[in-house]
């Protein structure tokens, strides 16, 4: 039997006993399809930051804000432990997910998408400073800090000033939040595990 509620069909098994006394509804589900699989099908890899072997069997998409205090302390665990003691094994993509009360966290998110427009590689210089130098950043003296964070890089400091002032990654900021909500996303760090959802500052 097939039910359509809200716009959205579903199956449903209908069993009797053999004295008509009793009925069961069940929905039917099929077993051999992956959730995960679904779910990691969902996030587009491409044009975000990006670091380890594109074959590599775990991808790790994390979720994050810059100014979030257990988005920092996930940084450590992922940039000192995951990353070294698995290297090879593990790519790791980085999506922004800003908080809306976080009032640097937005702003950051474009200063690294700027860069990365650029350079791919001079955003992981960024990424780890801006987590390692969180504290001494602030809404006021955002831009600042993150010119010194791409100091040394390949980055056109004229053509990231022009970007970053006019906010032209802003959209990009704002299609990562969109595909973290389509994947259960609703606070940071959250990170997607080969397509399984994980929330916090996990040991």
């Amino acid at each position: 039997l097939s039910l359509s509620r809200g716009g959205q069909t579903q199956t449903q098994e209908i069993l009797m006993s053999a004295d008509g006394r009793y009925v069961i509804f069940a929905e039917v589900e099929d077993v051999t399809s992956d959730p995960f699989k679904a779910i990691a099908a969902k996030i587009n890899t491409t044009n975000s930051p990006v670091k380890g072997p594109k074959d590599a069997k775990v991808t790790i998409v994390e979720f994050s804000d810059f100014q979030c205090p257990y988005c920092a302390r996930a940084h450590q665990t992922i940039s000192e432990q995951v990353m070294k003691e698995y290297d090879g094994k593990v790519k790791l993509v980085y999506k922004n997910f800003p908080l809306g009360f976080h009032k640097w966290a937005e702003p950051a998110g474009i200063a690294g998408a700027c860069a990365y427009q650029q350079d791919p590689e001079s955003f992981w210089k960024f990424y780890d400073f801006m987590f390692v130098n969180q504290q001494q950043i602030t809404p006021e003296n955002v831009k600042e800090k993150s010119q010194e964070a791409l100091k040394g890089t390949k980055v056109d400091m004229a053509k990231w000033n022009d970007c970053y002032d006019n906010k032209k990654t802003l959209d990009k900021v704002k299609a990562d939040m969109a595909e973290g909500s389509s994947v259960g996303v609703t606070g940071t760090p959250a990170f997607i595990i080969n397509g399984r959802k994980i929330s916090g500052a996990q040991p």
